[in-house]
Formats: C-alpha cells, structure tokens, sequence
C-alpha cells in the first residue's frame, strides 16, 4: 500500500478549553448588536455551550400594549468566508501557510488581517462587544468582518433591494424588521414562473402574409402620413413614393370606399399553415415551472455557476464553509411590570419596567477552516399597521369586491395586486401598488384594531399623552423597499429617557471549545522543593563506567 500520499492528518491529543461568557452591554433601539463574540482556531469544535442572556428594557412612560421583540441569533462565520479567501480553500491554506496564492509567485494573502486599533468609541461593533485594546496597536479585523459577513448574509436572504455592507464597516447595522402579517407580500415576481410558458410550433416557418404587392420602382419619401390595418393613422418617418404605375399596391379593406377613407387589408394567412401544440411541450412547461420553484433557493448565490452546478444535483463540499452558518436562535417578548411613586406629592405617577431572558444551547462540530462565532441580538416593537384596509369594510355590490369559487379557481393566474391603502389608508397614492401577493391575500385579517381614545388616523398626528402606551414606529407612504425591511426610521418616543440605549442585557454562560490547542500543567509559587529534594541525593554513588 502506497502511503506516501496520505492526505489524512496525523492523530494528535486533543485538548478542551473553556470560553466563559460572562459580561453585560446595552442595546439600542432598532439596531443589529454583537453581544457575544468568540475566536476558533483551525479544527475546534464546540463540545458544549448553555449561555442565558437576560435582557431588561429602560424604563417606559407606561405599560407598551405593542409587543416588544428581542431576537437573538448565533452564527458562526468561517475563515473561508472572508472576501480576501475568494471563497478558496486552496486559497486559505496557502495563506495559513505564508505562501502566495500561486506557486509562481504573487502577493500573500494574511491568514489573520490586522488593523490599527481606532480611536476609543469610534467602532461600534468593538464598543458594544466590551472588547479592549490600545489605540494605534494592529488588532485582528475578524470580528469585525464576521459582524458585517452576517448581517449581509441575512440582507441577501431577506430581499434583493438591500444594499450590503463594506467589509469593515464599523457602525451598528439596523435591525431587520419582523413582518409576519406582510410576509406573504413580495416587491415583484416571475410572470413565466407563475403562468408557465407553453413552446408552439408554427407548421412553416414563413407565414404568407396577403394583401401587398409590389410592381416597378418607387422613390423614398419622408413624413409619410397614413392609416394602418385596422384603421389606426399613423406617420412614417420613411416610407416609398408611388404612382399609377410604379410602387406598391396595397389591398383595401371595401373596394367600394372612397380612397380618403379606404384602409390596408394585409393579414398573415393562418388557415393553411397553423400553430399546434404537443403534448411534449405542455409537459416541459410544467417541468420549467416545477424547477424554476426548485432554483428559488439558490437565488442568493452570487456566483451563477454555483447555481448551475446545485441545479446539476452536484454537491459543492466547500459551499457551506462560504457563508455564516446559522447554529442557534431564540425569540421572546418583554414582559411589563408598573411601579408608582411613594412620595405624597406624585402617587399618581408610575413608569413601567420590561424583562425577558433566552436560552441557547450551542454546539458544533469541528470547523476546519477556524472561524468566528458570534451572538447578535435585536431589539424591536411590533409594527402595528393600524390603519390597514379591512376589506369586508369596503366591500360593495360589485362581484369583483367579494370571493367567487369559479371564478377564483379557474383563475389562470392566482395572482394580485396589493395598492398601497391596503397597508396604510393614510397612503397619497392608495390606488398605487405596494406589491404583488396571492389571490384572496386580503381575506387573511391580520391587522391590529385600535380604537376608542386611542385611535389615530393619521401617521404624523400631533403628540398624544395615551399614545404613549404604544411604540408605533411608522413611516409615511410605506412602500416595499429597504425601509420596510429595515429599521432604519425608529424612534425612542415611549421611553422616560429617549437618548440613551433602550436596553440591557447580562451575559452568563460557558463554552467548552475542544480543539489542538495544547497546554501547560499547572503552576504553583515557586517553593525551591526541587532544590531540596536534590540537596538529599548523594550523588556521589552515582556509578560511572
């Protein structure tokens, strides 16, 4: 057996090492924050990880009757899916090795990219994570592009309008909004996917074409104005010049009309020479229909050749290793607890308090290429679209208002068309469209229904004391673009103090990373016990030969 080949690795001992999460940070309002973050080198795993993250919102003027949503994800980011790796494996090794990309030369990639440690407080991801470090010094960029690398991965997923993030951007990236009730509206969609097209196939390839000839010469001419089959004036920009003997001549609609009103009868002859449709072609079509759904969860990738190799039902084994890798989540509401004054003079007056807490278990094999793992965390009201149109409400005579079973499951194309009022009744331009989704979607009542002394009619109306009791982040004329996506527009308004981050959250938790890192035994203040000990040797019976 030839082993000089082997491309398997030599077995060493394996090591754990603890990576204890504890710590505490703030949250602000609406945006993607890094609460956790841990390096792994090559080949470490994570044998175990119970991590408990209690969050505690900042004092509110009142109990919020809006949900209030902390969303808290793990990824893990492999080194391969840094950009400078190209999402190469030879690539990666190479550079963890000093070597070029190439044999014949070339620059070196750095395995770990370093960078000149910015001004205190002036990098957001490094702030909030609670990591330290001297101005000026070369500190490691991983964390920070782990933290953009995730946030784009989710903009990719979530919609192709989001512009991505640089690759060592520093601020806080907004938070992406929770729209279950309009997840099932989308900005645009594939008319030959939904429909499906059918393949025809012409008996000749020439079609003949009646009621134009041609006899002699004729001479160009320009602004030529005249009537089309069908009747429809129209002007040439250039066009022939004939006379009694010399042109073209056209076939009239009636022969007996005068020439002012006389029209061209030119048709394509399609009785003789027919279009037909096989049974082959309806059967691709459906098989089209049937893979272009299968091809929508590839849409993500940037490289079209990967598609086209997955579409091939052919593995990429590295493909995985090219993006973060979602490996735990958990989300929860704020509960709301009200507390008054004890002083005489204000016991009518009361703020109220949120708390919450998630779990995560963390676990995961071994990571060939080392990577990042890190927490992020979301803090987010629920929109609460109050002012959607209820469509049983504006419902008339009119069958096109109400559903109809024939009609609607005979329909070719179950598809419609969401105007804007649907969303917001207070829209500029209600009749406008939104998007596209389902046929029947408005029989799906998912809107909130706000009343009483609490009803508002309008987006940007006055301040209102009871309003108070909601955090309604709203944008005026909503379309289906980044700001519907992204919590780009959030204000602060219900809280007792609206400039300050809304929110806290405790770290508790310990990583067991098994990986070949190796250690020292343990040490202990030094005693001179060996000297001692050697002090009672004689070495003197020491045999030599």
């Amino acid at each position: 057996m030839n082993t000089r080949t082997n491309p398997l690795p030599i077995d060493i001992p394996r090591t754990n090492r603890v990576h204890t999460g504890r710590g505490i940070t703030s949250l602000p309002a609406g945006k993607m924050v890094p609460i956790f973050a841990a390096g792994l080198h090559r080949e470490d795993a994570i044998a175990s990880g119970q991590m408990r993250f209690s969050f505690e919102l900042q004092e509110t003027v009142e109990v919020l009757m809006n949900a209030v949503r902390v969303d808290v994800k793990a990824y893990i980011v492999p080194m391969l899916a840094f950009d400078r790796f190209q999402g190469s494996m030879d690539m990666l090794n190479r550079s963890f090795e000093g070597m070029p990309p190439l044999e014949s030369g070339g620059t070196v990639i750095p395995f770990i990219e370093t960078m000149a440690g910015p001004a205190y407080k002036t990098n957001d991801i490094l702030t909030y994570l609670g990591l330290h470090y001297r101005t000026g010094v070369q500190i490691n960029t991983a964390y920070i592009e782990a933290y953009n690398q995730i946030w784009n991965y989710r903009a990719t997923n979530r919609s192709k309008s989001l512009a991505l993030r640089t690759r060592l951007q520093a601020n806080l990236a907004p938070a992406f909004w929770n729209h279950e009730m309009f997840k099932h509206v989308v900005p645009d969609f594939d008319q030959a996917k939904a429909d499906g097209n059918v393949a025809l196939n012409v008996v000749n390839s020439k079609l003949p074409v009646t009621g134009i000839s041609y006899k002699g010469s004729v001479t160009p001419a320009s602004g030529l104005v005249g009537k089309e089959t069908g009747g429809a004036t129209k002007t040439y920009a250039k066009g022939m010049y004939t006379d009694a003997q010399n042109g073209w001549y056209l076939k009239l609609t009636d022969a007996s009309t005068t020439a002012a009103n006389a029209v061209p009868e030119i048709f394509a002859e399609m009785a003789q020479n027919g279009i037909t449709v096989s049974l082959a072609n309806i059967e691709l079509a459906k098989k089209t229909q049937a893979f272009a759904r299968l091809r929508e969860q590839y849409a993500g990738h940037s490289d079209e050749f990967i598609v086209n190799i997955l579409m091939d039902g052919i593995a990429v084994p590295d493909q995985a290793l090219r993006e973060p890798m979602l490996i735990g989540e958990a989300s929860t509401i704020f509960g709301f607890g009200k507390r008054y004054a004890t002083d005489g003079a204000n016991l009518t007056k009361s703020v109220a308090n949120g708390a919450t807490f998630v779990d995560l278990n963390i676990r995961m094999p071994r990571l060939n290429t080392g990577g990042v793992l890190m927490i992020v965390a979301e803090v987010t009201p629920e929109q609460l679209f109050e002012r959607q149109k209820d469509a049983f409400l504006h419902m008339s005579n009119n069958e096109a208002d109400r559903p109809k079973f024939l009609r609607d499951y005979l329909d070719p194309e179950k598809v419609a068309v969401v105007p804007c009022e649907y969303v917001d009744l207070d829209h500029a331009t209600p009749n406008a469209t939104f998007g596209y989704a389902p046929m029947g979607y408005q029989w799906n009542v998912t809107a909130p229904h706000i009343g009483g002394r609490f009803y508002r009619p309008k987006v940007n109306a006055a301040f209102d004391e009871d309003r108070q009791r909601f955090w309604a982040v709203e944008t005026v004329n909503p379309t289906l673009g980044p700001d519907f996506y992204l919590c780009t527009n959030i204000h602060t308004k219900p809280f007792a103090v609206t400039n300050q981050d809304i929110a806290e959250v405790v770290i508790q938790g310990d990583l067991i990373i098994n990986g070949n890192t190796q250690f020292g035994p343990a040490l202990i203040e030094a005693s001179n016990d060996y000297a001692k000990v050697l002090a009672e040797v004689d070495q003197t019976r020491i045999v030599k030969p």
